[in-house]
């Protein structure tokens, strides 16, 4: 079988696959990808990054050797389709139904969520250079979304450019796209920064992919069997796919990988139960990286060879990972991690593991005290929300100096400081550091439910963020403040929040007071989601009557009160703010 090479671009197949042009053949499996591997696909594309060649065969649309399926989505965002096949794409079936769902937005939810997605990029952070964190996906249930949309479903233009948001969808059609940006986005930045992002964007917009193209004489059973050899797996080629590729002789990573999530409970917790979740090995095999001094760059991980990674040292950092790291990180008492749910930057495990090994092997004494400091530092300040590879190794070095010296206080450790005086707790986002991070600090002090009387670490998987003072109220008595904030935010069970509703915090106040007997004991529930005596008043005399105007002047006298609280609780953790 005689195959071509050539290149085509990929937005082009993608348009043809909305007009029915380019197909898939019945036997291809599922789609399978997460919203999470499709934001993945598209920082690499914007960083013009090798995303894997893709296998097609040409075919008569008259005459086509297979029964073929649409892409997926193709025929319900498409009122028009029309069947007529001229590409059979054998291999790449996830990249390209990937980059589909992401341009044309098709209502269907994606693998574990119930609800479909839309994908965006945040053009302020693609001008900043920080790819990962400029690639990000709403529920089209979300708020956030919504917000975005004007009664007939469409963009509302002004919104986006206020947020300097872009979705994919604006990129399906090229021309009308180019004059968007000249028209509406372009001004939004300086010359240089307008040049930056739209040579980020343009690199999505123009890239080629390799293509091996299967001649139209071959027979379709030939082809099948090709099919089924080639792409046994259905997902992606990662760098941990590639290294398990290339290490064979040495160890079968896949295999021990699969091996440790059977095993390993804790393991299998920070994986979010997803056995497919190889970002964790990757973790792991950067952690041995640092440990022996290596660099944890993807293009450095990759030349990685047998004396660092082997089957005895990757058994060694399991055992480390599971019985000295994540049985600790896990520890809802120190940490507030209730779950995988809770936990901000999984691949902090690899410094974890990297320090580990190397007090293993006598180089360092760990000293979890410092550890913990550097650990909510990462997390309040949000450090890891970029890209990550370069702060993580100099957080690794910077850890090594302070664990020997104590007058090494990391760079992490003094920006937390230095920034507590003034910091702000004010994201609404419930994906941010800072937004989980306030959520682990209720599990750490042992919060308990409003109205049943029980920790809500012990209902982790029913939980809602509740607005303190409820959204509702607020809305239907016109007070205009922010109320989606995180510091209007605690976690009780779902069926409270639900009780609560819209009532105002006078009433279900007195609500708790009738449940637990007394305002004393209320207080004590209270004070676990960092609320305390002068802010209980307050809460108290926000009533279903109360004018709007007092109502604003109390919430916002309550935000600011928590607020302090709460950074009060952080100075705790990183050590004492620096003082002018």
């Amino acid at each position: 079988m005689e195959l071509e090479w050539s290149k085509k671009k990929l937005l082009g197949l993608v348009r043809r696959a909305y007009r029915g042009e380019v197909m898939l053949p019945d036997f291809q499996r599922n789609f399978v990808w997460s919203r999470s591997d499709i934001e993945e696909l598209i920082c690499s594309l914007l960083e013009k990054m090798f995303i894997g060649t893709f296998l097609i065969q040409r075919v008569n649309p008259t005459d086509v050797p297979f029964k073929v399926i649409p892409i997926e989505g193709a025929n319900k965002v498409n009122g028009g389709f029309s069947s007529r096949p001229e590409i059979i794409v054998l291999d790449g079936q996830q990249r390209l139904t990937s980059l589909f769902y992401a341009l044309y937005s098709p209502d269907i939810p994606l693998k574990n969520t119930t609800n479909p997605y839309a994908f965006f990029i945040d053009l302020q952070e693609l001008c900043k250079d920080n790819i990962e964190s400029a690639v990000f996906s709403w529920s089209k249930q979300w708020r956030e979304y919504k917000a975005l949309l004007d009664g007939n479903g469409k963009y509302i233009l002004s919104e986006l450019k206020k947020e300097k948001i872009l979705p994919l969808t604006f990129l399906a059609d090229d021309d009308e796209f180019g004059d968007l940006w000249h028209e509406s986005f372009k001004s939004l930045f300086s010359r240089e920064d307008a040049r930056k992002v739209k040579g980020y964007l343009d690199h999505l917009r123009h890239y080629e992919i390799h293509v091996l193209s299967i001649p139209l004489t071959e027979k379709p059973e030939d082809i099948a069997i090709l099919f089924e050899r080639i792409n046994r797996t259905g997902i992606k080629l990662s760098i941990f796919d590639l290294l398990t590729a290339r290490l064979y002789k040495f160890i079968n990573l896949r295999t021990e990988w699969e091996t440790a999530f059977d095993k390993k409970y804790w393991l299998k917790q920070i994986a979010s139960n997803d056995i497919k979740n190889t970002k964790i090995p990757y973790y792991i095999i950067q952690g041995l990286a640092l440990g022996k001094g290596m660099s944890i760059k993807a293009r450095d991980i990759i030349k990685i060879d047998s004396t660092i990674l082997n089957k005895e040292s990757w058994e060694n950092a399991i055992d480390i990972l599971e019985n000295k790291i994540l049985s600790r990180l896990f520890d809802v008492s120190e940490y507030g991690i209730a779950d995988y749910r809770w936990l901000s930057y999984p691949s902090m495990i690899s410094i974890w593991l990297g320090l580990f090994i190397k007090a293993e092997n006598g180089e360092i004494n760990i000293d979890v005290e410092k550890i913990n400091k550097w650990y909510w530092s990462v997390i309040f300040t949000e450090r890891y929300s970029g890209s990550t590879e370069t702060k993580q190794t100099k957080d690794f070095k910077d850890l090594i100096k302070w664990l020997n010296d104590s007058s090494e206080i990391p760079e992490t450790v003094l920006d937390i400081r230095n920034k507590l005086g003034v910091m702000k707790i004010d994201t609404r986002y419930p994906g941010s550091s800072i937004y989980k991070g306030v959520f682990n600090l209720l599990f750490r002090k042992g919060a308990w439910d409003f109205y049943e009387k029980d920790k809500i670490k012990f209902s982790a998987k029913d939980l809602e963020d509740h607005h303190i003072v409820p959204k509702k109220f607020l809305e239907n008595k016109g007070v205009d403040v922010d109320k989606d904030i995180v510091l209007n935010r605690t976690l009780i069970l779902s069926l409270t929040n639900k009780k609560i509703s819209k009532k105002a915090p006078a009433t279900y106040i007195a609500d708790m007071i009738k449940i637990h007997g007394s305002e004393e004991r209320v207080m004590e529930v209270l004070e676990k989601h960092f609320i305390n005596k002068e802010m209980f008043e307050l809460l108290k005399s926000i009533k279903e009557d109360s004018p709007p105007n007092e109502i604003k002047e109390k919430f916002e006298c309550f935000i600011s009160m928590r607020e302090e609280l709460i950074k009060n609780e952080i100075t705790q953790l990183v050590g004492d703010r620096i003082k002018d």
